[in-house]
């Protein structure tokens, strides 16, 4: 099965797909991203590093929800980052204004609203047997970097190596946090090197989790041209945790 988390058409076609094969779903691992691209937007219009990295795991997230909760237990795993710490707070002018776009402000944001959506969710689950748990993997020897020019110069990629993680050593916390029975019913929590970290103040923040929650849902049926989810977004009694 195809997914391209740029694409809420092939979000859908995936979960579609996933459904009618199987039943039940024990582990998701929100591990895709891309980062320090110049400006682009996803194929419905999100500026792509947001859109792909936060709103796309978002909409999988919710659409798979259902099939998780049936699963008797159930464990979703964020890949969030370090850099979260690296903005104050999300500014969702960033998001919707091109002439604001930073590379790295935009790649930070994105991180942040990961996080900040991986503590809500748990909250929401709590108690449903699903767990949700974030985690920052390092610095990793990957392709993620490809568009900082600078790591292309000589003698870079020998520093890299010496540096940074490889792709085994990377994956250590991500598959901890996934198949590790210390980790049964344990959720909301932020993990780096296999070890609670300490985590960005906005994502312990209920009134900032509800109004992520709320733009994203607005995001997405704005450019979906969703009527249903704008009615209940617009309603006065409307849930902000769909």
């Amino acid at each position: 099965m195809e997914l391209d988390l740029a694409s809420f058409m092939s979000i859908d076609r995936f979960v579609t797909e996933f459904k009618q094969q199987h039943k039940r779903l024990h582990l998701l691992v929100c591990n895709a991203g891309m980062a320090f691209n110049h400006y682009d937007t996803t194929y419905d219009g999100i500026e792509s590093q947001f859109g792909t990295n936060f709103v796309g795991h978002y909409m999988l997230i919710n659409r798979l929800l259902d099939t998780m909760k049936q699963s008797d237990r159930a464990r979703i795993t964020i890949a969030s980052s370090i850099a979260a710490c690296m903005v104050r707070n999300i500014d969702y002018a960033r998001v919707t204004d091109v002439w604001r776009f930073n590379r790295l402000i935009n790649y930070s944001t994105s991180k942040l609203a990961l996080l900040v959506y991986s503590h809500a969710l748990a909250r929401k689950l709590d108690g449903s047997g699903v767990t949700v748990n974030a985690f920052h993997p390092g610095l990793v020897i990957t392709g993620l970097y490809r568009n900082i020019s600078f790591l292309s110069l000589p003698g870079i990629h020998d520093l890299t190596s010496w540096m940074w993680l490889n792709q085994r050593a990377g994956s250590v916390t991500s598959v901890y946090l996934a198949l590790s029975p210390e980790l049964e019913g344990k959720t909301g929590g932020y993990y780096a090197r296999e070890q609670l970290a300490a985590v960005h103040p906005d994502a312990m923040n209920l009134e900032v989790q509800e109004r992520l929650c709320k733009f994203t849902d607005i995001l997405i049926a704005t450019n979906t041209h969703a009527p249903d989810l704008l009615e209940s977004i617009n309603a006065p009694s409307s849930a902000t945790l769909q």
